[in-house]
This record gives C-alpha cells, structure tokens and sequence, in this order.
C-alpha cells in the first residue's frame, strides 16, 4: 500500500495509465530533447550569468513607481551603490532572520552584519532553514551568515552573537538600514531608543536626513505576522503604536530553552518542561 506497491501495480483500467502523447509532451516541454545529430549540451543547465542573475532587480531600480520617494532616481547604477556605500544590520537570525539574510543578500546588498545571542535548539529545525541537525547548540547568527555566504557569491556578513545591549552606539551608528527580526517587544524598543537617538533636526526643524536611520520591523506569532518601515522624524516610531501589541501568550520555546529573560519567560519553563520532573 506504498508508493512501491502503487507503482508496480498494474493498473486494471487503461484510464489510470497516463496517455504515451501526453507523457512525452510533458517531458519534452520539461527536458528538449536535442535534434537529430546533436549532442546534448551541458552548457543548457549551466547557471545564469552575472547580468542574467539581476536582471529583475536592475530593472526595478531602473524605472520610477508610486511607492517610491519623490527623491528617488531611478539609475542601473543604483544597484552597485547599494553593494558598495549602504551597510545593513540584521537584528535577530531566528525564523525572520534567516528569510531577512538571504532575501537581503539575493537583492544586491553585500554588506551585512547579524546580531544574535541565542543558540540552536532542535524546535529552530522546522522553519529556520539555515540550520541543520548538527548546528545544535551553536550560535545562529554564526552559523546564518556562514550558510548564506556559501550559497550567495560576493555577499560579506558579519555575524555578533551577543546581547544587542552589548554593543556600543557607535556600532548601530555606523548602519544605513537596521531590519528587525525580533520575537522580543523590548529588544525591539531598545533598537527603537537607538535608532532615534541617532536623529538630528536643521535650524528649520525639518530631519537632517543623514542621521536618519530606516527600520524595517517584522514580527510572527503562529499564523499572524505584520511589517512596516519606521522612518525616524517621518513616520510614528515603534514606541508611538506599542499600545497596538496585544499581550504577549506564547514564546518560542528555544528561548525559554535557552535565554528566559523575564519573569514570564521562567514561569513558562517551568511549566511546559520542567513541570513533569517534579
């Protein structure tokens, strides 16, 4: 009754069969067959060349759109700025981290740094793909930039494993982009403070737009998820919309695991794996 016995099975009507015409138009479609006196050549499943793999993105910086600011202009070149001058820091190499660093490194930035200062546990196995059995027990945001730099050519990611409160404000200072991948209502809050404390007003009161410091925010919980770009003295920071946040009831249970840092954090622990111990 498995997959073998369904397959060596013969059929006992002619219509479960698939039809000869139809099976060889799929697979032609799929695999071209070379012409009469041809050879197959391996150079078809060769990968696509430097321009080939940004092509979409050239193109999307190449043309100006409604979503864009009115001081965008739109160049071929703009992807090359992008990889050479704007340095990005990735908060967070957890089910959002590891999506945001490959995301970021297939869309031409090639100057990445990754915060983190939890470990691998098994339950990360499911939806961080980054991660392999043996990662176990290792930092992940060592092991994220590690994956990503193998499988992304010309990319360079910097990984931290350490508390975001660790560093020091020049390090935040020295990022055009800050990208938020965070399960963590504080930590979020705390790279709120710094980011908007980077930001300086002109005599007019108007932002000085180089200690302006975009944000990206994201956050998950089971099926719901939300994403906004906080623009420091444009936009309402993450402090401003804080009431928005229902009260949090669920936590990944690689941070109970691993880094419980609240009270509800340890009560939980206590709860859901430590309770049948007693």
């Amino acid at each position: 009754q498995g997959p073998e016995l369904f397959l060596s099975s013969p059929s006992p009507t002619s219509a479960a069969r698939p039809h000869p015409r139809r099976l060889d138009y799929y697979t032609s479609y799929r695999f071209p067959r070379p012409k009469a006196g041809e050879m197959a050549s391996p150079a078809a499943a060769a990968p696509p060349t430097e321009p080939e793999r940004w092509r979409d993105l050239d193109m999307l910086l190449s043309r100006p759109g409604n979503l864009v600011h009115s001081t965008f202009d739109p160049s071929p070149g703009l992807r090359d700025l992008i990889g050479s001058y704007v340095e990005v820091l990735v908060v967070g190499a957890g089910g959002l981290g590891c999506e945001l660093l490959k995301d970021l490194a297939l869309s031409g930035f090639k100057n990445l740094h990754v915060i983190d200062m939890d470990t691998i546990d098994v339950s990360n196995l499911n939806r961080q793909f980054l991660f392999r059995i043996q990662d176990v027990g290792k930092p992940k945001a060592e092991v994220a930039a590690k994956r990503v730099m193998e499988r992304v050519s010309g990319v360079n990611i910097v990984p931290h494993f350490c508390r975001i409160e660790d560093k020091e404000l020049e390090f935040y200072n020295q990022f055009q982009i800050i990208v938020l991948g965070l399960d963590s209502i504080e930590a979020r809050s705390y790279i709120n403070s710094v980011a908007c404390g980077f930001l300086e007003y002109d005599s007019d009161d108007r932002p000085v737009q180089e200690t302006v410091k975009p944000m990206v925010d994201g956050g998950t919980e089971g099926f719901k998820g939300h994403a906004r770009v906080i623009i420091p003295g444009m936009t309402p920071c993450f402090e401003c919309n804080i009431w928005l946040f229902p009260p949090q009831v669920k936590f990944p249970l690689c941070t109970l695991a691993e880094t419980p840092r609240t009270a509800a954090h340890c009560i939980e622990y206590a709860h859901l794996i430590k309770w049948d111990e007693v």
